[in-house]
């Protein structure tokens, strides 16, 4: 015998037996199933999680964020160690464009160094040419050594050539005094309070 209950919080009727069952072994085969796509899905971020992958630039979010395409997947990715101007600062526009103008639809290589809590692959990237995108971005004056995050050995370099813009008074430097992103947000921030 069988009987409907239909269920007022989940739209949907479910058909249930009256009789006790054994538990159903295609359901479990299913859940199993499921599981093996999303690892296969999942697979070639997790198998190349420590190595350099070579990808398609697809979109520039801003200046210090891709969107890129591997093995059929698409994901973000941040510049590592170094921060362009958010979208309401002065400069973000430019420094977008310029991001644009050096990888937009070239295929470069990211060096993973972490995640970020927005889910994105933190990375140095690598252009075809060879040039590094950060080195890049901080040579022409579009971004900033980030204080909080760049702590290695690279950033005592990084650190120069954002100098060396500020000396020229390129990109950004040329208003007197640019604001980095991270004071940026702090101040916006204590708007909203």
């Amino acid at each position: 015998m069988w009987y409907v209950l239909e269920l007022y919080a989940y739209p949907r009727i479910l058909i249930m037996p009256c009789r006790k069952s054994k538990p159903n072994r295609y359901a479990f085969v299913g859940i199993l199933l499921n599981i093996l796509v999303i690892l296969i899905v999942a697979s070639p971020l997790i198998a190349a999680a420590d190595d350099l992958l070579t990808v398609k630039v697809e979109t520039v979010i801003d200046g210090d964020t891709i969107k890129v395409r591997y093995r059929g997947q698409r994901f973000l990715v941040r510049l590592w160690g170094i921060d362009t101007p958010e979208y309401h600062q002065p400069f973000s526009k430019v420094a977008k464009k310029y991001t644009v103008d050096l990888v937009k639809n070239s295929t470069v290589r990211l060096k993973k160094k972490d995640w970020d809590k927005y889910g994105r692959m933190v990375a140095i990237v690598t252009m075809e040419d060879g040039r590094c995108l950060n080195e890049e971005l901080l040579k022409a004056g579009y971004s900033w050594v980030h204080i909080y995050y760049c702590r290695e050995a690279i950033c005592d370099k990084w650190k120069e050539y954002e100098k060396g813009a500020r000396r020229k008074r390129i990109g950004l430097w040329r208003d007197n005094s640019p604001v980095p992103p991270w004071v940026h947000k702090r101040k916006q921030m204590r708007k909203k309070w």
